[in-house]
């Protein structure tokens, strides 16, 4: 079969703008969602060269927007040992470097080139881990990890047998306790401050982690959100930390900083947040106002399937209903036989929550955007995610970690469809010996994250990144 030749209509619409609620624009559709690069020091700290040159990298790629990997605001509570950290106290050479990794995602390895109108957007993923901090992640193993609730993991519940279950639960992320009221209070004012440090560093702005089970999620949740104060109790209260941190950023900072946050479709987990429970967080969003962009994402660590390649948003809502039908967990409609293969994970969805956003007015004349992230890896599939889907921005991760220009590759007309793709490496994504033995979701996704961040390692050295590099080998790009 002949290439199909791409057309200019399609190519015109992933490279057109999109003017964010605060006024700053977005010069195409393509955003470079947030991924673990563990390339920090390990017990976390400032970003290292390596981390900068990666970035160089995405800056000079033709993004619209670029995502960091999250930097924890609590070095006390890390998703992993390798994250980038804010600490409390910012000395001036701390400044310095966090000013060189915003120049380094802005303008790329020629700043003095720079378009203001042009370049990217540089935006700094903000998380705390919670109850997701490993034991001993940037605290003592013994130490309990913060949470809105005292509910423990249960990453391996289904997996293993009760006690292995529990005794794997509690040796990889201890216990964790509940937050007073007053800590609920200094968190919102650390989130707040990690954005300052953000805006002075030169970068454009700032998105919430509140997906992926970390503590924002965690509050979102009514499975991990027991809490009888102000804080908990009601689906509103369960979002009132969201809305306090973003009420006290707009209130510090100038109405062109960007402000985001990526929010969970559901948890795929029993009790767990509900797509009924998300489209109000986003409704609430809308109607509060202040929120340029919302990253609809989905799952956590205790069902980690939206890690693995094979991920579908629709059968695991299924499940969900299948098994527990006095819960009011209502998966979407079931979508045509002829979309059946689309890419975007969240879709359905996100049209959705598409529909539930109020129409612009004179007053609002631009709406909060809304970016689709998770499976995105064709220049097809990315037009179906904003045609179909009805969202403004196309959040790829993965595929950005093994094609780097990906923005620049899609928008050539002379890149054929069949060529505007990044195969899956399904092969590779398993892992290699024993391992692939061992009956716990969180191993395989684990093993699917040590993948891309062995191609991001591939990167900063200079080097190509590899699909088909897979087994123990590909762990040579992490060193």
């Amino acid at each position: 079969m002949a290439d199909t030749v791409a057309s200019s209509a399609s190519v015109n619409r992933l490279k057109s703008p999109v003017t964010l609620p605060c006024g700053r624009v977005v010069p195409n559709r393509f955003a470079k969602a947030p991924m673990e690069e563990l390339q920090a020091p390990f017990g976390g700290g400032l970003p290292p060269t390596r981390l900068l040159n990666l970035y160089k990298e995405w800056a000079e790629g033709g993004w619209g927007m670029i995502i960091t990997g999250n930097i924890a605001i609590d070095q006390t509570h890390l998703g992993t040992p390798f994250d980038v950290t804010f600490s409390k106290s910012v000395s001036s050479a701390d400044m310095d470097r966090y000013k060189e990794y915003a120049k380094s995602c802005q303008a790329g390895k020629a700043p003095s080139t720079s378009n203001q109108h042009t370049r990217p957007l540089a935006i700094v993923q903000l998380v705390h881990a919670g109850r997701q901090s490993g034991r001993g992640f940037g605290r003592y193993p013994w130490k309990a990890s913060m949470a809105p609730s005292a509910v423990p993991m249960a990453t391996a519940a289904g997996s293993l047998p009760w006690p292995l279950s529990s005794a794997f639960d509690w040796l990889m992320w201890g216990s964790c306790r509940a937050m007073t009221t007053a800590e609920v209070e200094d968190l919102v004012k650390r989130f707040a401050d990690a954005a300052e440090v953000v805006h002075d560093a030169g970068f454009d702005g700032v998105e919430l982690h509140g997906s992926h089970g970390y503590m924002l999620a965690a509050f979102l949740s009514p499975r991990t959100n027991l809490r009888t104060d102000k804080y908990g109790g009601s689906a509103r209260n369960r979002f009132r930390i969201v809305e306090e941190i973003i009420v006290e950023i707009r209130r510090r900072l100038p109405k062109a900083f960007v402000v985001g946050i990526k929010l969970n479709s559901a948890d795929y987990v029993h009790g767990g947040l509900t797509e009924e429970d998300a489209l109000l967080n986003v409704q609430w969003l809308a109607e509060m106002g202040g929120v340029d962009f919302v990253e609809i994402s989905g799952g956590n660590y205790e069902n980690p399937s939206f890690l693995t390649s094979d991920f579908n948003a629709d059968d695991e809502m299924a499940k969900l209903s299948e098994t527990t039908s006095h819960q009011s967990v209502k998966p979407t409609p079931p979508v045509k036989a002829s979309t059946k293969k689309r890419e975007a994970f969240f879709s359905n969805f996100a049209r959705r929550a598409a529909a539930a956003l109020p129409a612009p007015t004179a007053d609002s004349p631009h709406r909060m955007a809304l970016i689709l992230t998770g499976g995105l890896r064709s220049r097809t599939g990315c037009l179906r995610a904003l045609e179909d889907a009805e969202v403004d921005m196309c959040g790829i991760g993965r595929a950005s970690a093994l094609l780097p220009d990906l923005p620049r590759s899609f928008t050539d007309e002379s890149v054929s469809e069949e060529e505007a793709i990044v195969p899956a490496p399904d092969m590779a994504l398993h892992p290699p010996g024993l391992l692939k033995l061992v009956p716990l979701k969180l191993v395989g996704a684990g093993w699917t994250t040590l993948y891309h961040a062995a191609q991001m390692g591939r990167i900063v050295k200079g080097l190509k990144a590899d699909p088909n590099i897979g087994g123990w080998s590909l762990l040579k790009g992490l060193v």
